[in-house]
């Protein structure tokens, strides 16, 4: 029970914000976008695209990418799984219900890399504080953390915990 809490206190730390300034302004800090100025035409980018909107707290932006995204899938399906959770994206504007269904279309984009491994190197990363300390896994192509399970609220929270190598789609 103590390690626990301790581990608990540690991992709090490691993902909390600065304590506010008190000079600060009282108001909220504006979103910041952190969407790339051209996403390609292919799924990953798509999901990528995804991911950052997610990361900019941008629902709107999350939805145009999950339509595109599942519109490059109407000749070639992807499965069931990927296909269900890109729609629940597709369909919602709420923030909370997007990042519930980016979750699932991660384990299932992780299966599909496994029989199709990327082309470059992507990094599977993870913040332990999602879903109520339940832990969430994301893809990025960046090495550096920018978590779209809280956006600005907890940005650079979590870990990368492995590299998908281009060639095998294996782990280093």
């Amino acid at each position: 029970m103590k390690y626990s809490l301790i581990a608990a206190a540690a991992l709090l730390a490691a993902c909390s914000q600065p304590e506010a300034n008190e000079n600060a302004s009282a108001e909220a800090p504006a979103a910041h976008s952190y969407l790339k100025e051209a996403y390609a035409e292919v799924p990953l980018d798509q999901y990528l695209r995804i991911k950052d909107a997610l990361v900019s707290s941008n629902p709107t932006e999350a939805q145009a990418a999950a339509q595109h995204l599942d519109s490059l899938w109407t000749t070639n399906s992807p499965g069931e799984q990927l296909q269900s959770a890109v729609r629940q994206i597709a369909a919602s504007a709420d923030l909370s219900e997007q990042r519930k269904a980016f979750y699932s279309l991660t384990q299932a984009y992780l299966v599909s890399l496994e029989q199709q491994p990327p082309t470059d190197s992507l990094y599977l990363q993870f913040c332990p504080m999602a879903f109520d300390y339940e832990g969430a896994t994301w893809i990025s192509r960046e090495k550096a953390v920018m978590n779209p399970y809280f956006g600005d609220e907890m940005l650079n929270c979590g870990v990368v915990r492995r590299t998908l190598s281009p060639r095998t789609g294996a782990t280093d």
